[in-house]
């Protein structure tokens, strides 16, 4: 023990705190009780959350009220990707269910909460409890055929996911129990594609977009100006002045109006990409242009199937091709890709036999140098994912496979 350094008065042994790394502050924790007491106090890991985290621009969990725990959790978690290191997962969950179409994380709500839909005949959504590891409800629309679903990026909202069937739309929410209850029914013929609020994004994939806020009826309308019945609305990302749809092989850029007035927007800027079959545009961090990754096709000198990721900045119109990633697969049957704002990404990757999750991570604040960090995560010899979903923050993703096995990976 350094006698100097234990002498000194507690506020002044804070302020140096406030200069050490996350495991300083835990070496410090075990040499005394006093210092024990004081690495305790959240002040202590506001200053070291300001310092480790907000400051490289790490990813955090935001909704996360215990700042020793977040803070430490994304300190190792940055770590892990700062490494140039095999990114082998410290933990995997599992469970059996029936085959999903779609699988998703829910926001805040102390990230305990996975949705999976299944469609087709026997269409319902499942609620799964990741942390008791089981199942605790399930919903279906007295028999109606579900066709998607979207979450809502506002945890606070009431409306936590709206999922559509032929001619209508339900908006559910979720309880702490675990169970989904109907908060609204909307009458009409489209799909919902992002829930974020009260407001929702509704396509009919070819011409029309709808830009609704559901608790006011209010409503606005983008000219998509007609398009193919395959190049199907992923995603529409809202940012404060502008609306960018995502397309699996093109975007289209509008201004955000400043009330919902009825009336036709078009598009300031549009973009297509070739031979795309994923797409992926996360929330924008704050100050940081948005960027988009495509995943497309693409044949070697021998004509050996391909598959590329390309990654564009969208600071631009046309956007920016800032890095090319290719390399040989086996089939197009995984068209998944996700891309996290802190310039992270996860894929599927199709080999001989079997197949890999695969992690990339850019030049960015999780990555000081100019080339792309690749590493297998995993593997699954048995060769069915077909959904999966990326939580950047806690470094989580969830695989679903036409078994009914989903897994969840934590790295």
């Amino acid at each position: 023990m350094n006698g100097a350094l234990y002498d000194l008065p507690d506020d002044v042994l804070i302020y140096n705190f406030t200069f050490l790394a996350v495991p300083d502050i835990l070496v410090l924790r075990q040499t005394c009780q006093r210092f024990n007491a004081i690495t305790r106090l959240p002040i202590v890991w506001t200053n070291a959350f300001k310092l480790n985290i907000l400051a490289n621009e790490y990813p955090f969990d935001a909704h996360d009220v215990d700042i020793e725990h977040r803070t430490r959790h994304a300190y190792r978690l940055a770590s892990r990707w700062l490494a140039d290191s095999p990114l082998t997962p410290k933990s995997e969950t599992i469970f059996i269910g029936s085959p999903s179409d779609v699988i998703r994380f829910i926001p805040g709500r102390q990230h305990k909460w996975l949705i999976t839909l299944s469609t087709g005949s026997s269409s319902v959504l499942t609620i799964w409890d990741i942390t008791r590891q089981q199942k605790c409800s399930e919903w279906s629309s007295n028999g109606a055929m579900l066709t998607g679903m979207t979450i809502n990026e506002d945890p606070e909202s009431e409306a936590t996911v709206a999922v559509s069937s032929s001619q209508i739309i339900v908006l559910l929410h979720l309880d702490e129990a675990g169970t989904l209850h109907e908060v609204r029914s909307i009458d009409i013929d489209l799909r919902a594609v992002t829930l974020t609020g009260d407001i929702i994004a509704f396509t009919d994939d070819i011409s029309k977009m709808v830009i609704y806020n559901w608790k006011t009826d209010e409503r606005a309308y983008l000219d998509e100006g007609g398009g193919s019945h395959h190049d199907r609305c992923s995603e529409v990302i809202f940012t404060p002045s502008t609306i960018l749809v995502v397309h699996v092989s093109s975007i289209s850029l509008y201004t955000r109006p400043l009330i919902l007035d009825g009336q036709t927007y078009i598009p300031i800027a549009s973009h297509s990409f070739n031979r795309a079959y994923g797409v992926s545009v996360p929330t924008p961090a704050p100050n940081n242009p948005l960027s988009i990754l495509i995943r497309s096709l693409s044949f070697s000198e021998s004509d050996a199937l391909c598959t590329s990721f390309k990654l564009y900045s969208l600071s631009s119109f046309p956007p920016i091709l800032t890095s090319n990633i290719s390399y040989r697969c086996r089939t197009l049957r995984n068209s998944g890709v996700m891309l996290g704002k802190c310039a992270t990404a996860v894929w599927i990757h199709s080999l001989e036999h079997g197949e890999t999750l695969v992690a990339a991570v850019y030049p960015g604040p999780l990555n000081p140098t100019a080339a792309v960090r690749l590493r297998v995560v995993c593997s699954n010899p048995m060769d069915n994912w077909i959904t999966m979903d990326y939580d950047e923050e806690l470094g989580r993703i969830a695989l679903g496979s036409w078994s009914g096995r989903i897994t969840i990976v934590q790295l």
